[in-house]
């Protein structure tokens, strides 16, 4: 049985699909995914962009390229995140471009998506956006920063940044204005 495009929004149309189960199409999937890639429904295209990657076929590569240009950020993640399921050769040029993308997030995950053993074209482009600075895939490969440390803009300090005894603009060392210092009944 041929697989069609209503077969392949059934399997794509769930929030949530069964992206093995989906898999199973199998590679008569494969164009109806590319035309779903290119449909301009981004939530769609993701879907169909990641399903692609689960088919082993030569030709999921070139979907996953294919949303890899997308100018839809949440589609280029997709691609990002689907590299990961390609073969190392699959996915290097995919992501040679997207660790470099403009967007954050995009390079974020493109980054989570290089391969253990990346390509030798690869690893050379990870080197030149090491050496880049700022802006570039390079700075998203150190620990994320804690959340919730130092101060707000025109908080004042009491002791070290961050420390629970920082105040905002208006209030007093023990609290807000109003606020007492201890619980009633206390």
């Amino acid at each position: 049985m041929a697989v069609t495009m209503k077969d392949v929004r059934a399997a794509l149309d769930p929030e949530e699909p069964n992206y093995e189960k989906a898999a199973k199409l199998g590679a008569e999937a494969l164009p109806h995914l590319q035309k779903l890639v290119s449909s301009g429904d981004s939530m769609l295209a993701s879907k169909a962009t990641y399903l692609a990657s689960l088919i082993k076929d030569e030709k999921s590569s070139d979907i996953v390229a294919s949303a890899a240009q997308s100018d839809d950020p949440a589609v280029r993640v997709a691609a990002a995140a689907a590299a990961s399921n390609l073969t190392a050769a699959g996915a290097s040029p995919i992501l040679e471009e997207l660790v470099g993308d403009v967007d954050a997030g995009v390079r974020k995950v493109a980054l989570t998506s290089v391969p253990a053993k990346p390509t030798a074209a690869l690893a050379s482009r990870l080197d030149d956006l090491g050496d880049e600075g700022e802006g570039t895939a390079g700075e998203l490969t150190g620990p994320p920063e804690p959340i919730g440390m130092g101060t707000m803009p025109g908080e004042a300090n009491e002791g070290d940044p961050g420390t629970i005894g920082s105040t905002m603009p208006g209030e007093r060392a023990g609290g807000m204005p109003g606020e007492q210092q201890k619980m009633p009944g206390e």
